[in-house]
């Protein structure tokens, strides 16, 4: 990741059994749609990834899901805290072979699988939250990679179908939300 190119736009999906939303950042603004509910909301956001993330974390209360793995330094990241960690041994992801790693820091477990060999790519990703009441887990699987993608702008750009209803996203300050 030290030589990745920047990535100035991204598209995420989330889909569980409470949760059905698209995020969407073009380099300008950011949306989060949910188009079973049928409502988004946009705001201009900063210019870079990284920065978007901080201001939609800090100021939205907006977290992209494993996002901290798009960050430059997402190692220094997601090592911060830690107090042990060691090889769990080999495992399988969707049929590819992984090396399987866990960590522990004061209010998280995290696991992660690395695909083996020359590409040494996130596979999966588990969360668990023990400071919070049943230990909920976060997972992210990552089913197929493709290295070198064709997009269009338009795959980053929210376009609102004309049924949907467009809220304003709540500013949170350091007192709590406040109305935008």
């Amino acid at each position: 990741m030290r030589n990745a190119p920047a990535i100035r736009s991204i598209r995420s999906s989330t889909t569980t059994a409470k949760v059905d939303q698209v995020f969407y950042y073009d380099g300008k603004s950011l949306t989060l749609h949910n188009p079973h509910g049928k409502y988004y909301a946009t705001i201009a956001a900063p210019g870079t990834l990284e920065e978007m993330l901080d201001f939609a974390r800090e100021k939205l209360d907006v977290v992209a899901p494993a996002s901290d793995l798009l960050y430059k330094n997402a190692y220094d990241i997601l090592m911060q805290d830690v107090t042990s960690g060691f090889v769990v041994g080999k495992g399988v992801v969707d049929g590819v072979r992984c090396d399987h790693l866990a960590f522990r820091a004061p209010h998280v477990d995290w696991q992660i699988w690395i695909e083996e060999g020359s590409r040494p790519l996130v596979r999966k990703l588990v969360i668990t939250s023990r400071d919070m009441l049943n230990a909920p887990q976060f997972t992210v699987v990552t089913k197929s990679w493709n290295l070198k993608p064709k997009f269009s702008a338009a795959t980053f750009s929210f376009r609102p179908p004309q049924w949907p209803q467009k809220l304003d996203f709540v500013l949170k300050d350091a007192d709590g939300p406040k109305a935008k």
